[in-house]
């Protein structure tokens, strides 16, 4: 009886480490192109839906902006998938003057369905670090900065039926500004972007 007892015990012991095992896996990402990982080097091209809206302390700045850059990690079964970026450029600001200081990496994190754990959605969240870019209005001049900064949802191919999206919604840190305090701490940033390069993608 005793040694049945030992075997049960042993057994949810074994259960409760595969379940800890299971959750530490949680952060894994697989970045695809089509039906096989994204090679590194690959181009990640990304357009805004109309406008992205930076919400500041001082007023809205509304620009169409483009991302550029690529794929330095397609992730695995125990890292995160890496892009490097290498070009962010703002147009169509009004009156407004939004420059990028530096671009900055993204990280992709697997979205896991609900309610099975551990099960890939095809899509996934992403961070920025590094991203910082300056915004002079009406007078007012400001620097915000991402640091392990959450953007936003990445909806993969399989979900939209055709090319990615990704729709931020994200609170950016004030870096800097001559304008001091006027700027805030942040500002929350929002907007839709369609990814045409890869054509073809999902997060598993």
């Amino acid at each position: 009886m005793k040694y049945l007892k030992m075997l049960g015990l042993a057994a949810i012991a074994a259960a409760a480490l595969m379940a800890f095992a299971g959750a530490g896996t949680a952060s894994a990402t697989e970045l695809t192109c089509g039906s096989s990982l994204c090679a590194v080097g690959t181009t990640f091209h990304s357009v805004s839906i109309g406008k992205a809206v930076l919400d500041a302390p001082f007023g809205n700045v509304e620009c169409e902006s483009t991302v550029h850059g690529h794929v330095t990690d397609p992730g695995s079964p125990t890292t995160t998938a890496k892009v490097e970026l290498t070009e962010i450029i703002w147009t169509n600001c009004g009156s407004d003057n939004v420059v990028t200081l530096a671009k900055g990496t993204l990280e992709i994190h697997t979205e896991e369905s609900t309610p099975a754990p551990n099960v890939s959605a095809n899509n996934g969240t992403v961070t920025s670090t590094g991203a910082e870019v300056t915004v002079e209005h009406v007078g007012t001049h400001c620097i915000f900065k991402t640091n392990g900064t959450d953007l936003g949802t990445l909806t993969g191919s399989a979900n939209t039926g055709g090319t990615p999206k990704f729709d931020i919604s994200a609170t950016i840190p004030r870096s800097g500004g001559r304008s001091g305090v006027f700027c805030g701490s942040s500002a929350p940033w929002t907007g839709s972007y369609t990814i045409d390069a890869p054509m073809t993608g999902n997060v598993d």
